[in-house]
Parts: C-alpha cells; structure tokens; sequence
C-alpha cells in the first residue's frame, strides 16, 4: 500500500484502496463490481485530469510522487455532480466535502511528504502494482479453470453416456458417433481456453510464434464443430455458405480468432436466429464474414468495440451475458500481426426483443495473399 490522502487506484482494474485521510464511501464499496464501473476507468487516460464517475463523483487521473495514480470517490465542489449523486443516495452527498484549494493544498503537502521520502515510496508503489496486477492475473486465471471444470463436467457426463452405449453396440452406432463428436468437442474447446489463457498472459510470445500455411475452411469447420453443441442448447443455428479452397500463412493463432467470433456470435445471439459464416474466395483472396442478429450498440462505440475491456452499453445494461470485453480486443491483436484486415459493421435491419433492438452484427476478416492449396498439406 502506498501513502495518499483519498481513496486511489493504481491499474484501472484493480481494486480502490482507502487513503490516509479519506475513506471509501460504502456506496462506493457496494458498487465494486458494477460494469458501468468498470467500464469507466478503463475510458480514462494517463494523466489526464478531472472525470465525473457514472454515479456523481470526482475522479482525477494525475501522478503522486512521479506515479500514475486514480485518486477517485471525491466529494469536491464543483467537480463532483451533486445532482446525481443526491438522486442515487442521499447520504452520498454527506461523505467529507471540499473545495477545489483544500483538496490541491493535501495533494501537494503529501506530494511533498513522498519527495522527502522517495526512495521509500518508489519501493510502495512498486509493490503495491505488482500485487494489483498479481490479483488481475489470479483473477484471469480462475475463471479459465471456471471455464475448464464446466468443460471436464460435460466431458464426464459424456463419457458417463459413452459406456453403457459401446456395451451394447447393436443399433447405437450412430448414438455413440454423436457422443464420440461431444468428447472431440469439449477436448477441442478445453485446449482453447487454455490458448486463449497463454495468450493473454504472455501476448507478445503468443502473437509471435511461427507462422505456416493454413486452410481457413478447415479451421472454420473445427471450430463449428466445437461450438455446434452450445448453438443448439441456445437453438441457434449455423450455416456455411460457399467455400475456401486455398491456404494463408498465420501463427496457430488465428483458431482463437475464430473461435471468439463464433463464439460471441452464438452469446448474443437472439434464439431461433441463424448464424452465417460467408466465404468468398478469388485467386489470391478470401473475404471471410460472420453474420448474426446482436443486440445493438451505440453508434458511437462501433470503434471502441475492440479497446481492451470495453463492453457495449446495451449489453451491460441488459446484464444476462458474462463477458470481460476481452475476445474482440484479442481478436483485432490477431488479426494485426497476422495481417488480416478486420472491419466490424452493422446493418440497417431491426428487430426488438425482450425489450432491446437487434441488428445484423457482421465482423468481416480479409486475408491478402492466399495460396494456392496442395495436396498433401496439413489443414490443421
């Protein structure tokens, strides 16, 4: 922990900590993991000054003994939106006011309390972001394994089908070829979340690996058949149209690209809606397009849909999907070192749904310089 006046953070997804003088609000407290929380800090940059949160208060991004800091629950006149505030809580607008003087004049005396002390405080902050950024990655980690014990529980219950069947192989053999695709499914699935896992611990090493050359309908084809499960238990269909006969150099990679569009696809997908997955092959390009009916975002966030943990404001207010806003951020970081030319559109059509408007949601994916496929080559 280091020494500061208010309540601060150091990494926009780490936890508030008290300050010295100021703690945090229990309004604040309680609101903890709100998204719309969430996804205000992570709009903030560096340095960048005074912000009003979605709940009224002052937040300032600056620096405190030469470090980048998010001093915030601040009840400061002038700054912090009074009206909002006494809308949400009444005893909000009681948390310890100041004016604009007092606050700069205990920022600057602590500032200059650190400079007298820098050393120490440089070994503070050091710790205190290496343990924040220790319990994002903890954080990252459980819900992988979340993710995989809901996968191994699929598995054995498969696997629990499975034998009883192969028992009594007469007139099951159909049966059993539809449980055998399950096992490859969830085994296939497993090994993906724990890609995605690498690669959002370690980026750099991920992104860079070797590329070699790939057939794209093949990998397109895996991954439907990994996630064609999860589309039937939301009834949701999916459909191919046209093929791709060619090869493209990428990094291994670019499965968990097209494993994060199909997936999201079928997530936000209404029920009983189809997705379709189009290709469009000449001599030396592919233009891939993943089409579904989503729940529709602002106008305005069609660019931001890629930022790192930015999520749409439809979709958390509906608050029903689980999401991090992490899988379109990786998938424009694939797309990027692979060289594949990523554009997400929406179309023009409506449509309402439990109260919320849908639309087509298309992520188009082009890839420059294909290569002519030969026999023998590895698709997978």
């Amino acid at each position: 922990m280091i020494i500061a006046p208010f309540p601060y953070k150091i990494l926009a997804d780490s936890i508030i900590s008290n300050g010295y003088i100021f703690s945090i609000p229990q309004f604040c407290i309680d609101k903890k993991d709100n998204p719309k929380c969430k996804e205000f800090y992570h709009s903030l940059k560096e340095n960048s000054g005074f912000h009003t949160c979605p709940y009224g208060f002052a937040v300032e991004c600056t620096k405190l003994g030469g470090v980048n800091i998010i001093f915030t629950c601040l009840n400061i006149d002038k700054k912090t939106d009074r009206k909002i505030t006494r809308k949400l809580n009444h005893n909000i607008d009681q948390t310890l006011r100041m004016t604009i003087n007092e606050y700069n004049s205990l920022k600057d005396n602590f500032d200059r309390f650190i400079q007298e002390n820098q050393p120490t405080f440089d070994v503070a902050a050091k710790y205190t972001k290496d343990s924040s950024q220790l319990k994002l990655d903890k954080e990252l980690l459980d819900n992988t394994i979340h993710e995989l014990r809901k996968l191994n529980t699929q598995l054995k219950g498969v696997v629990t089908k499975l034998n009883p069947a192969i028992s009594q192989l007469r007139n099951k053999t159909e049966y059993i070829e539809t449980l055998n695709l399950d096992i490859y499914s969830i085994s296939n699935l497993m090994s993906i979340r724990l890609d995605t896992y690498d690669l959002e611990v370690n980026p750099i090493l991920n992104l860079s690996s070797n590329k070699r050359e790939i057939a794209i309908y093949k990998k397109i084809e895996k991954v439907y058949k990994c996630l064609n499960a999860e589309a039937k238990r939301k009834n949701v269909g999916i459909y191919l149209d046209g093929k791709s006969y060619n090869l493209f150099s990428a990094s291994n990679s670019i499965e968990i690209a097209f494993f994060i569009v199909l997936e999201n696809a079928i997530k936000y997908s209404i029920e009983n809606e189809t997705i379709k997955i189009t290709f469009k092959e000449t001599e030396d390009r592919l233009t891939l397009t993943f089409m579904n009916w989503g729940i529709r975002p602002g106008d305005d966030e069609i660019k931001k849909l890629t930022d790192r943990n930015y999520r749409s404001r439809n979709v958390i207010n509906r608050n029903v999907e689980e999401g991090r806003g992490i899988g379109l951020y990786l998938l424009n970081q694939i797309c990027s070192v692979n060289d594949i030319q990523l554009k997400i559109k929406l179309g023009n059509d409506n449509k309402y749904h439990n109260g919320y408007r849908y639309s087509p949601f298309f992520v188009e994916m082009k890839f420059d310089g294909m290569i002519q496929h030969e026999d023998g080559m590895d698709d997978f």
